[in-house]
């Protein structure tokens, strides 16, 4: 069946349209989720007092219809169980139900357990349910904190940001039209005490703590970055020794490893003479999310069994 949408009524022709149609159309262009309002809190949840927790001002979407919540509205959950936790879950209900016809704010509650788990979402004809949180349910306590609410907007099984403004969200474009990618994950670190290496074996390159460091997971005890979205990085390495420290042909390598495993070759710089102390190198790596990444260096040729470098540097970025 083909449909057209919208046209106006003549005298001869009258056309008529209904919600259903409305929403069909809305929902190709927005899609499902939580809107991303600048001047709004968007539907987060925050602590109250006792067992009252807030649900702040926003929209959502689901399948071309919209729901507004237009001031903090407080919802409170049943009492805790004795001795068994539980997780209850915030929920935007869509209900096209022809006797309900409408959308509205609920707690569904959770099924004590030694490892409770969230209920799940109605997802039928006429009912859709978005889950903005979790709310672990402590097993006796009678008021809830904030670490026990677990955001869940952002994930796009259950809640998500709608798919235009998920895109604005990483975006900022000035008035001449210029566009930065504000939120692409970024890491700029700086060791400057000295390390070492053996020679002839791959040692990690420790880069210390971040300078700069923006949506990524970066362990700086143990210099790892863990990837939380699969894509190209571009990364920058730099290390340096003393001048006059290392043997004419000494090799310098820096490799990566993921998950453990060394990965590929980045770089190799021989020495041709002692003023040759600083070792640079800018590459490019696809990496897959939940990878583990590192850096190592590898010398040999030195002439030393042991190779003191002086700091060590690196910047991270994902371009891709």
């Amino acid at each position: 069946m083909e449909r057209s949408y919208f046209f106006d009524s003549t005298e001869t022709d009258k056309l008529e349209y209904n919600a259903a149609d409305l929403a069909r159309f809305h929902a190709q262009i927005i899609g499902n989720g939580v809107s991303n309002t600048a001047s709004l809190p968007d539907l987060t949840v925050t602590e109250k007092q006792n067992m009252t927790v807030t649900l702040g001002a926003g929209y959502a979407f689901a399948n071309g219809y919209m729901h507004e919540n237009t001031t903090a509205m407080d919802l409170t959950h049943e009492t805790a169980e004795p001795d068994q936790d539980r997780i209850d879950r915030i929920i935007i209900c869509f209900d096209t139900n022809p006797e309900q016809r409408r959308t509205y704010t609920y707690i569904k509650k959770g099924i004590p357990g030694k490892s409770p788990v969230a209920p799940t979402l109605t997802r039928d004809s006429y009912i859709y349910e978005l889950s903005v949180a979790q709310v672990l349910i402590e097993a006796g306590k009678s008021y809830v904190e904030q670490y026990q609410i677990i955001d869940e907007r952002t994930d796009g099984t259950v809640c998500g940001y709608i798919p235009l403004q998920n895109i604005y969200r990483g975006i900022d474009v000035d008035q001449n039209g210029i566009f930065s990618v504000i939120n692409s994950p970024y890491l700029d670190t700086a060791n400057r005490t000295t390390w070492s290496a053996q020679n002839n074996v791959h040692t990690k390159i420790p880069f210390g703590e971040a300078d700069e460091i923006t949506n990524t997971i970066y362990n700086s005890s143990e210099s790892e970055i863990t990837i939380q979205q699969s894509g190209v990085y571009m990364f920058r390495i730099y290390v340096s020794t003393q001048s006059n420290y290392l043997a004419n042909g000494a090799e310098i390598q820096f490799r990566t490893y993921v998950n453990g495993q060394d990965s590929r070759l980045l770089f190799a710089f021989v020495a041709a003479h002692g003023n040759d102390n600083i070792f640079v190198n800018s590459g490019f790596q696809y990496f897959n999310a939940g990878d583990v990444v590192t850096f190592y260096a590898h010398a040999f040729a030195t002439g030393l069994s042991t190779i003191d470098f002086n700091d060590a540097f690196l910047t991270w970025v994902k371009i891709q």
